[in-house]
């Protein structure tokens, strides 16, 4: 099982997600100063942010093919993208403005 936690870059203060790989132990930091997508390097913006089952998406339009959960990062008015891992590394897919 994978964890993420939100994170703060210590020397900018800006925010991001890091993710541990279960298997692994590895760390990716997405934003933190590492950007990622129309997220920037920088997750301020982001108001919420959810588990978005890679069940889900069966009825969803405009959402790529999943190999396992995602996260839903959300501005709750109106902007919200998917973070995935397409296989080789996570990859950004904006959901709404």
């Amino acid at each position: 099982m994978d964890a993420a936690v939100l994170v703060k870059e210590r020397s900018t203060g800006k925010l991001g997600i890091a993710i541990v790989h279960g298997t692994t132990g590895k760390v990716t930091i997405l934003g933190a100063r590492i950007g990622i997508g129309n997220g920037s390097d920088d997750f301020e913006w982001m108001d919420s942010w959810q588990v978005y089952s890679k069940t889900r998406v069966a009825s969803e339009i405009n959402v790529p093919q999943l190999r396992g959960d995602a996260l839903l990062v959300e501005k709750s008015e109106p902007a919200n993208a998917l973070i995935y891992w397409n296989g080789k590394r996570y990859d950004w897919s904006q959901q709404g403005d």
